[in-house]
């Protein structure tokens, strides 16, 4: 006999209703850890009414309701399986490929957004060129554009279709050497991107590692080294995407949570260098890398030194969005001290027209100055 639909509702209703009962009993238990002392305190009436007591009650119950996190991962699992809900952050696709929700997000002021950023790039490399340090810039396409065909029922502005060729024709027009990786990415076969996380897999970063060393020889400022390519792992690893944790639901049992990505995992060899520090007393470093947790995953780094035939420094920073790891390198002590002869600028497209942050207008105060590079 089929169920009627109004019973089903009651499914996902009853749940929730046990969880919170379950939580409760266990929330009564674990207060009992609670010192006498403790008790006072709260009871002083003083703090009663100037609400000190209910901050604290607060802080007792999360310092003893050792269960909290966990009773957040039951419910986000509850979530999940009942209703599908991947929370306020990722949007699912087709075929268990999942997408970052900021990349489908049309922000207000983002054309200003967009050229502030340009112009920042071009006072950036103003001080650089100022100083013989060459500058690329190199933007990485939404997984959204190249892994389109996944997203199903998912809605892709096309007002984002011209963005990264807008930007990039900005900074050209004012002398920045720019590499939209667009083309590479979308003409190279099979899957470019994790499904289940934001980043690309060791394909995509082969591929993309392979046409930054192609841009920088063709600019006169690097050479391929004669064994540059690396051979790609074939065999299959289970990892868990970044956007399943996004979603609240890595800390789940494995029935309870979307199934492990098979992906590939290779072992890249280390560069060889004349020193133990790259940093040391052999010299400055060639080339220093800065940018977002693009240049910290799927070996890109490991496969862009090994195409040039050198070691990187890879100052790049996971959250960094636009300029997190500029502002840090350009102003710590590394940059001052041991200064490279060429700068990467890794940048994902979906953080081209992110509203503009305090610290980016701070810092492009700063770019305006002539002492900013001593």
């Amino acid at each position: 006999m089929a169920i009627k639909p109004e019973k089903l509702m009651l499914v996902p209703v009853a749940a929730f209703v046990l969880l919170l009962l379950a939580g409760l009993a266990v929330s009564v238990i674990s207060l009992q850890a609670v010192t006498p002392d403790e008790w006072r305190e709260l009871k002083d009436p003083q703090k009663i009414l100037s609400g000190a007591s209910t901050k604290r009650f607060t802080k007792l119950l999360n310092a003893h309701f050792v269960l909290g996190t966990t009773f957040n991962q039951i419910e986000r699992g509850l979530q999940w399986n009942l209703t599908g809900d991947y929370g306020p952050s990722v949007r699912a696709g087709c075929s268990d490929w999942l997408f970052l929700a900021d990349e489908l997000e049309v922000h207000a002021d983002r054309e200003k957004s967009a050229q502030f950023r340009a112009d920042l790039a071009v006072r950036l490399n103003a001080q650089l060129r100022a100083r013989g340090i060459k500058l690329l810039m190199v933007v990485v396409p939404d997984k959204t554009r190249v892994e389109s065909s996944h997203l199903c029922g998912l809605h892709r502005p096309a007002s984002f279709e011209s963005r990264v060729t807008n930007w990039q024709a900005s900074l050209k027009g004012q002398g920045i050497a720019t590499l939209d990786l667009t083309a590479t990415l979308m003409n190279t076969p099979g899957e470019r991107y994790y499904r289940s996380d934001t980043h690309w897999n060791e394909t995509g970063a082969s591929a993309a590692a392979k046409t930054v060393g192609t841009t920088l020889v063709g600019l006169g400022w690097a050479t391929v080294a004669p064994a540059g390519e690396v051979a790609l792992n074939p065999v299959r690893t289970a990892r868990s995407g970044d956007l399943v944790h996004l979603a609240g639901l890595d800390g789940l049992p494995g029935f309870l949570r979307p199934a492990l990505e098979q992906a590939q995992v290779t072992e890249v060899a280390p560069v060889a260098v004349a020193s133990d520090d790259l940093f040391g007393d052999s010299g400055t470093p060639g080339v220093a890398l800065i940018g977002t947790s693009y240049s910290r995953n799927s070996n890109f780094v490991p496969f862009l030194a090994h195409r040039l035939g050198e070691p990187l420094a890879n100052l790049a920073k996971d959250g960094g969005d636009f300029s997190g790891a500029a502002t840090a390198y350009f102003a710590g002590a590394t940059f001052r001290d041991t200064p490279p002869k060429l700068v990467v600028w890794e940048i994902p497209e979906r953080v081209i027209e992110m509203p503009i942050k305090e610290a980016e207008r701070r810092w492009f105060d700063t770019l305006g100055k002539s002492s900013w590079i001593h």
